[in-house]
């Protein structure tokens, strides 16, 4: 007769990476924001105004993810047309 199966050893944890890497990337994402507080001129092509730097950089990040992404289709659409 066998006794019951010995207890399941438990692996010794490490360093939860992922969650270090989550902290760091908080901690960097609450410095983009605090550093960029103070209020810039900036020029549209009709008006002028002032807003934040975070606000500019938010608005410039926009408008590259959505000319990259219609540029894109765009080339998609000439390949799919050949």
């Amino acid at each position: 007769m066998q006794g019951p199966p010995p207890p399941p050893r438990e692996e010794p944890r490490g360093i939860p990476w992922s969650l270090v890497g989550i902290a760091l990337l908080a901690v960097y994402a609450l410095l983009i924001v605090l550093l960029n507080r103070d209020e810039v001129a900036i020029n549209f092509v009709f008006f002028s105004t002032r807003i934040s730097k975070l606000v500019l950089i938010l608005l410039c990040l926009g408008l590259g993810f959505a000319a990259g992404y219609l540029l894109d289709r765009w080339r998609d659409r000439g390949r799919s047309a050949s």
